[in-house]
């Protein structure tokens, strides 16, 4: 019991910090700062060793290798061959004081990264694409809130692994394989700096499909150009949204960040009800829980919420599921940004690249330019 308490304590501490990202409070600092502030200040000699992503123990997944990004629902179907590449960026999974910078082999972040994040988030992608996912020397959390300058300094640290990674992926595919980028939280901070610094006005632009910027505040600003996703079907485009339980502050209170309704995938503001909510996948927390009789379970619910873009957050107004207990500050529904809506998210990555498959077949037939797609 003492164990879960802690474990609670510690979360909601670290969620809180989020907040603090974009407003950040000397109060926050100090509150913090006992429990997740790491004891020295950022230095480079003191980060872990960079990874080597032509190895493949640098990825949390890939194509060929096990892992729980290729876990699915039963109903569903693994992607054909040849399939497009989802590139997924995992949220912060390092949440203590163990360092500015997460070490590859750091047993307790790995665990989260691949046993919530593969198996519920970027398990979404594995019906229409191969997975790659970076394991990557992430920011610890007390990064969103600091002030010295060292939690900047991490998780630029971060990014770098990011680009590297990004690198060695497009390497690894054919030069002609569209792809998807994707992320969550700290993820989605690095996927939309991925985006508007080396996609949005480079040359892999005509093959990215869809960009999923979830839980984290991504503004139109940030992506580079790119346009947000209108319809469902769009390609070339980014989404996004932060869930919040009833109408809360969530955990972006003063920011505009995008918001596209997973169960509409518009940005028109309407509501929309339970019966297009395909199907979610609940879990208890981010972390081990003593309770938890398996955790490789996936039971789909149908129906378990609605959305409505609000104010620039996806207000949930009635969840009619037990299976999503975790709320972070604000009633934000942070770690079920993908798995309140798993199949909505599925099925639209699917259709995506249905689409964007579809309109590069029409171009090469009528002999235009790929750029136009």
């Amino acid at each position: 019991m003492l164990k879960k308490i802690l474990i609670a304590i510690a979360l909601t501490i670290s969620l809180l910090l989020l907040v603090g990202y974009l407003n950040r409070d000397s109060l926050f600092e100090q509150a913090a700062a006992t429990l997740l502030k790491p004891d020295a200040k950022f230095a480079v000699d003191l980060a872990p060793t960079p990874p080597d992503y032509t190895l493949a123990n640098a990825w949390a997944a890939l194509p060929e290798t096990p892992d729980a990004a290729d876990e699915r629902p039963l109903e569903t179907i693994p992607p054909a061959v040849n399939a497009p590449a989802v590139f997924f960026i995992h949220p912060t999974t390092l949440i203590g004081k163990r360092g500015w910078n997460q070490s590859l082999d750091d047993s307790k972040a790995n665990w989260i990264t691949d046993q919530r994040v593969l198996r519920h988030q970027a398990s979404v992608f594995n019906s229409c694409c191969e997975i790659y996912a970076p394991r990557y020397r992430q920011a610890t959390i007390y990064s969103f809130i600091d002030s010295s300058g060292s939690g900047d300094a991490a998780l630029d640290l971060a990014y770098q692994d990011v680009i590297s990674a990004f690198d060695q992926f497009l390497r690894q595919l054919d030069p002609q394989q569209p792809f998807i980028i994707a992320g969550h939280s700290q993820g989605s901070l690095h996927a939309s700096r991925l985006v508007a610094e080396k996609i949005a006005d480079g040359p892999d632009r005509n093959r990215l499909i869809a960009a999923y910027l979830i839980g984290f505040s991504i503004n139109e600003a940030d992506l580079g150009g790119l346009p947000v996703c209108e319809q469902p079907d769009q390609t070339g485009c980014a989404v996004g949204w932060n869930t919040v339980d009833g109408n809360d502050v969530g955990l972006f209170p003063a920011e505009n960040p995008v918001c596209v309704n997973p169960l509409s995938w518009s940005r028109d503001g309407a509501h929309v009800g339970h019966s297009l909510n395909t199907g979610g996948i609940g879990y208890p927390g981010w972390g081990p829980e003593e309770s938890e009789v398996d955790v490789t379970a996936m039971n789909v619910e149908v129906g378990v919420a609605d959305a409505q873009c609000r104010n620039h957050k996806l207000i949930v107004s009635d969840l009619r599921s037990d299976a999503f207990p975790s709320r972070m500050p604000g009633s934000s529904l942070h770690i079920y940004d993908y798995s309140l809506f798993h199949m909505n998210i599925r099925e639209n990555a699917n259709a995506r690249v249905a689409a964007f498959q579809s309109r590069f077949k029409a171009a090469e037939a009528g002999g235009q330019q790929t750029e136009s797609l």
